[in-house]
């Protein structure tokens, strides 16, 4: 127990973000746990490797990976504190930097399925990088509308002690 004898007393104030608001957000970082930094490593390991036999990606691709994964990252240590506004700009810069790669890779997937013979396994190969790159347009897309939330509800509360200040009562009524 504390010394106040209010032992959840600090419990009660880090409870402050809604119940949608905490869905949101650990809905955002397991969508980039899963897309960026699961299939991200995946695809970065892999280049770093050699390990695409048919169609060597250049360094570029996992130079881009390997910094969207970063940025994302930065981003999701700037949600759990809360900082949603913050973590925006490194949200969308690394799934920009992500969706660079894939696109890379779908593209060139498309092109070897065109003018290759590949065998029924390799047949949805485009659309397999497809499903990788959408969990982090998804995440990028739930940190823009964390921020919007953060951000209307910073203006209410501005507005609010606005709205406060000019009710206070006048000092010459007090006295």
């Amino acid at each position: 127990m504390s010394k106040t004898g209010k032992p959840a007393a600090f419990i009660l104030k880090s409870k402050k973000e809604p119940l949608c608001v905490r869905i949101i957000k650990y809905l955002m970082l397991a969508l980039f746990a899963y897309g960026v930094i699961f299939w991200g490593s995946v695809t970065v390991l892999s280049v770093i490797q050699g390990a695409y036999a048919d169609f060597s990606p250049p360094a570029w691709v996992g130079v881009t990976m390997g910094a969207g994964e970063l940025l994302v990252i930065g981003a999701m240590l700037l949600s759990v504190w809360k900082k949603y506004v913050l973590a925006l700009v490194p949200a969308l810069s690394g799934a920009a930097l992500c969706c660079i790669s894939y696109r890379w890779f779908i593209k060139t997937a498309q092109r070897e399925l065109e003018t290759r013979a590949v065998t029924n396994d390799l047949l949805d190969l485009d659309k397999r990088y497809i499903y990788r790159a959408l969990p982090v347009l998804a995440g990028a897309a739930l940190s823009l509308v964390l921020a919007f939330i953060a951000a209307v509800r910073a203006v209410r509360k501005k507005k609010q002690k606005k709205r406060d200040k000019e009710n206070l009562p006048v000092k010459s009524i007090i006295d």
